[in-house]
């Protein structure tokens, strides 16, 4: 599922030519090769190093359907409802990959994964686990291919000190008055909105500022539109063009912020139930940012910064749920393996232009196609080095440098 299809590339491998067989053009191994453990290597390709080939690495795609919908009766039933929801929008094509948190996270007295609640096909995680793992014993690629694109060290799961959990809580958490007070943040840029306001995000904004005003005597009320939203999104997810699911995910990254890490508000239970939900929305939305175009853009730069949000959604859905484990299981990052390899815009200063001008001035020049100028979360923090200036850090490199390298430079956590 996690895989990144390029747009430009138009003739099949030399493998796939010369077994006459069709190629789906997957970077850097096509479906085929990926199988069958064969060398992949395209016509005319440009020679890339390693640490490059690990900006994309490519995973068979599965085929998804939307999301069914559901009705909601009312608030006072909305968790139920939520939880038969999830329960019957789960796919079992679903790369097993990306859904590995509810595999490791899932308690059996908790009842907040889909299997708990009743579902006849509940063991439909562990089956896809087994069978991926049975197609990588059955890999043949030579041993230092397998670590060059498969296998690279920082995918293992990790420890976080204390001090690293916590300023990445606190630096989640400050997602939430960005929003309030500005409309944007690390994820949802200020221009991404700016012709058009979807209801969505408008609702979002506004339950972002009455939590920043929340009290005793309101607290009920920021927990009952919360789920009144969700649910009002679950309902419409069946029609949702890919701008509206693009806002359906940013919305409910904020609403799991809020309830997952605020423990005066006692909300965690049904926060959690709610996990399955972000990471099935986040696939789908992966899975269909490589097969359509969002409507209304007309310029690069319109195009840039929808696809940049998309990017930086992507990798804040599993950011924030890798966070949680974090803080419920004693520091573990298990969701290392699939933070390591999203990518985004190797120039992060670019998020911060003041138009589209600005944008192509500091784009163009540089780099041919858009794909070009991405780099994943891994290059990030193989690039940081001791000698840098945390002082003049992008906000989000240095949100993303905190769980990774705030345990061999301090300064970070600060």
């Amino acid at each position: 599922m996690l895989g990144y299809i390029s747009s430009t590339r138009k003739k099949s491998c030399h493998g796939c030519v010369k077994a006459k067989r069709r190629c789906d053009l997957g970077y850097p191994f096509c479906k085929r090769c990926f199988v069958k453990g064969l060398d992949c290597t395209y016509p005319n390709a440009q020679k890339a190093t390693a640490r490059d080939a690990e900006v994309v690495i490519r995973q068979s795609t599965p085929d998804f359907t939307p999301p069914p919908q559901a009705s909601v009766a009312g608030s006072s039933s909305s968790t139920e409802s939520l939880d038969i929801a999830i329960a019957s929008s789960i796919e079992a094509n679903i790369d097993p990959l990306f859904l590995q948190i509810s595999c490791s996270s899932s308690d059996s007295s908790s009842g907040s994964s889909p299997e708990n609640g009743g579902d006849p096909s509940g063991d439909w995680m562990n089956n896809w686990k087994n069978d991926w793992n049975q197609a990588l014993k059955r890999r043949t690629l030579a041993a230092n291919q397998i670590c060059r694109t498969l296998l690279p060290e920082v995918w293992a799961p990790s420890f976080l000190t204390e001090p690293q959990t916590l300023a990445s809580i606190r630096n989640i958490c400050a997602l939430v008055p960005d929003l309030a007070l500005t409309g944007s943040t690390l994820f949802v840029h200020e221009k991404l909105y700016q012709k058009h306001q979807s209801q969505t995000y408008q609702d979002c904004v506004a339950l972002s500022a009455l939590y920043l005003t929340h009290n005793m005597k309101n607290q009920a009320i920021l927990a009952n539109s919360i789920n009144a939203k969700i649910s009002a999104l679950i309902t419409t997810s069946s029609t949702w063009t890919l701008a509206e699911h693009l806002a359906a995910v940013q919305a409910l990254i904020i609403y799991q912020i809020i309830r997952l890490f605020d423990p005066t508000l006692n909300l965690q239970q049904s926060a959690e139930k709610h996990l399955a939900l972000l990471e099935i929305w986040s696939a789908h939305l992966w899975k269909r940012f490589f097969n359509e175009n969002p409507s209304g853009v007309q310029t690069s730069y319109e195009t840039w910064v929808f696809n940049e949000s998309l990017r930086r959604t992507i990798l804040m859905s599993v950011f924030v749920r890798c966070a949680y484990t974090t803080l419920t299981k004693g520091g573990l990052a298990d969701l290392v393996p699939v933070l390591a390899r999203l990518p985004i815009t190797r120039d992060l200063e670019a998020w911060h232009s003041a138009g589209e001008e600005e944008f192509g001035a500091r784009a163009l020049p540089r780099y041919i196609t858009e794909e070009e100028n991405l780099v994943s979360y891994s290059d990030i923090a193989m690039t940081w080095s001791h000698d840098r200036e945390v002082e003049t850090l992008d906000p989000f490199e240095k949100m993303l440098l905190v769980p990774c390298r705030g345990g061999d430079d301090p300064r970070l956590l600060v």
